[in-house]
């Protein structure tokens, strides 16, 4: 039986928050959608339409009465006090409590304190901005994201199949189950690492600038991928650290042991196995999905450097019904030009986008 809840309180309407009631919204959700947050964050949203109604935190207890779904969307100790006051008020039969805290043992472990009758899902959407707040709020955020939802011992009821088909339905993520501390270590391992490597590259860059002057100044293209995420906050990646710290130490351990024999092959000259592995596990990575997806077919686009050229290429493809489910501009130079990546659900819809856009005078061919 299809999920159906008639009213969804969305606790703290931020950038995620925010963006789930606009995605709500705009994909024909028909129930109330109520959210609780700061006053200052309630007034934004109302005036974007994330949500129908808005009250302050203090009043989660009235709310919750008439609640069928209630989302938490504050960062992860917040989500696990809320827990904790959910515990202690009355909870109307029925209810189905998720999050989207980006680790989930000590949530999980926390929601066991709920009443019987009440069911908590934990939930992770793959995705996000450097942004935040409910000005921010994209109704399309989660198009195409993975959303992971992390069932208590590993295998999804029915509640949470539910769950899952309402979540794919009005938010066009797709969602995957993942047992709470399997998730916590694959985020430890594609994602809370990765961002620990990225800020120790930029502090070692920095310590050579001192001994060295010029080096940042030299820091060009690799290196700005490579760190691009070394921007992010520490307020927001305290939480994610200390609630996923055992993962975290594993794998950082691990990666000290591949640094070390790495280093021992550079040593021997004998790197060429590891870059041809690297390089071949590197490949085989969908690049146009956000978190772990099926691979979506890819069209690269040679991009004139003028005024409405994207519009121009995507105009053609909605004349023909051909929906592009990522873009992305992965060369430019100004005057010059550069290349557009385009993303479709299959290859035959890739190959018909291809040659609509060579039959419109637009230079295009499939990504293999």
């Amino acid at each position: 039986m299809a999920f159906t809840p008639s009213m969804i309180t969305i606790y703290s309407v931020g950038l995620l928050g925010g963006s789930l009631g606009l995605a709500l919204k705009n994909s024909g959700f028909t129930g109330k959608i109520v959210g609780l947050s700061s006053d200052k964050n309630i007034k934004t949203a109302l005036e974007l339409g994330c949500i129908d109604e808005g009250y302050p935190y203090r009043e989660l207890e009235k709310v919750i009465v008439n609640t069928d779904l209630l989302i938490l969307c504050s960062p992860i100790n917040a989500i696990i006090r809320t827990i904790e006051n959910l515990s202690k008020i009355k909870l109307p039969e029925g209810l189905i409590v998720t999050d989207v805290g980006s680790t989930k043992h000590q949530i999980m472990t926390t929601a066991k304190n709920l009443p019987s009758h009440v069911q908590f899902i934990g939930g992770h959407p793959m995705a996000g901005s450097e942004k935040s707040g409910p000005d921010a709020s994209d109704p399309y955020l989660f198009q195409n994201a993975i959303y992971v939802l992390t069932p208590a011992n590993g295998n999804p009821s029915e509640k949470e199949h539910s769950l899952a088909d309402f979540l794919e339905k009005y938010l066009g993520c797709r969602t995957l189950f993942l047992a709470p501390d399997t998730h916590d270590k694959i985020a430890a391992t594609v994602s809370h690492v990765p961002h620990l490597l990225a800020v120790a590259l930029v502090c070692l860059a920095q310590k050579m600038e001192a001994s060295i002057p010029g080096t940042l100044t030299l820091a060009a293209g690799g290196f700005r991928d490579m760190t691009r995420i070394a921007s992010a906050p520490y307020d927001m990646w305290h939480d994610i650290l200390v609630t996923n710290k055992t993962a975290v130490q594993n794998i950082l351990d691990s990666y000290i042991d591949t640094l070390q024999q790495i280093k021992e092959s550079l040593i021997d000259d004998s790197l060429r196995n590891c870059f041809e592995q690297a390089g071949a596990i590197r490949a085989g990575i969908p690049s146009n999905s956000k978190g772990f997806l099926k691979k979506l077919s890819e069209v690269l686009v040679l991009a004139k450097d003028q005024p409405g050229f994207i519009a121009e290429l995507s105009s053609v493809l909605a004349r023909n019904k051909i929906n592009i489910k990522d873009i992305e501009v992965l060369k430019v130079r100004e005057g010059e030009g550069g290349t557009i990546r385009l993303a479709f659900e299959n290859q035959d819809i890739a190959r018909k986008a291809i040659s609509l856009l060579i039959q419109n005078g637009f230079s295009a061919r499939e990504r293999v």
